[in-house]
């Protein structure tokens, strides 16, 4: 088989694979999973991608607001996840936040002690989530809205 045919035919399927020609609801979801793996710490793009192709979502969309909202952001939205998991496990924001940046250089097998787990990662973690949760549903809506209402369409 010429190399123009193979070259060819993974063109097409990377085409098909991320093709945006999709309906409101599935970019719309897709830009919100995105999003949402994008926030999360510790996630990215093979998550969002999976999670997409399950969901039955637009990968492209979905790859897209992850790239945009990648890991960097999880430095921004820091401490406003510290006040929420603080407030849902009774524990100082400001005393999660310094934990944080004590322990974020630590090799991995510290991570599982119990006071890191339960005392640093999970408060953090419920945090990141709560937020994602917030802002991908706001990105959701938005988006909807926008392909829906204002009948934007990429082609």
């Amino acid at each position: 088989m010429p190399l123009e045919k193979i070259v060819s035919k993974i063109k097409n399927f990377l085409l098909k694979f991320f093709l945006i020609d999709d309906t409101p609801h599935k970019v719309a979801a897709g830009a919100a999973l995105g999003v949402f793996w994008g926030i999360m710490p510790g996630e990215g793009i093979g998550t969002t991608i999976v999670t997409a192709a399950i969901f039955r979502f637009n990968r492209l969309s979905a790859v897209t607001a992850a790239l945009a909202t990648n890991t960097w952001t999880s430095f921004f939205i820091l401490p406003l996840a510290a006040v929420i998991g603080g407030y849902i496990f009774k524990t100082d924001p400001g005393k999660l936040i310094d934990d944080f940046k004590n322990t974020y250089h630590l090799d991995i097998r510290y991570f599982f002690t119990e006071d890191i787990l339960f005392g640093l990662i999970i408060p953090l973690l419920a945090g990141f989530a709560i937020v994602s949760i917030a802002i991908s549903m706001l990105v959701y809506f938005s988006v909807y809205f926008l392909l829906k209402y204002r009948k934007i369409r990429f082609r």
